[in-house]
């Protein structure tokens, strides 16, 4: 994914699907606060559960609702 496509879900709810380090596949809803360079890590999409590396990001599509407490 590149920065210029993820800035569009800034201040959305998305449901996002990305693999970590060992390459499994995992899924989250979250609220995207902003895409930012982060040292050691590079481009990232900064989020209410955390920060996701762009290059592991497999897709994302936005959700009308929040994610559950």
């Amino acid at each position: 994914m590149l920065s210029s496509d993820a800035r569009a879900f800034v201040g959305q709810f998305v449901e996002l699907s990305y693999r970590d380090r060992k390459g499994d596949s995992s899924s989250v809803v979250a609220e995207v606060f902003d895409v930012n360079f982060l040292p050691l890590k590079g481009p990232c999409l900064i989020t209410d559960v955390g920060d996701f590396r762009l290059d592991w990001i497999t897709s994302v599509t936005a959700t009308q609702q929040a994610r559950a407490a």
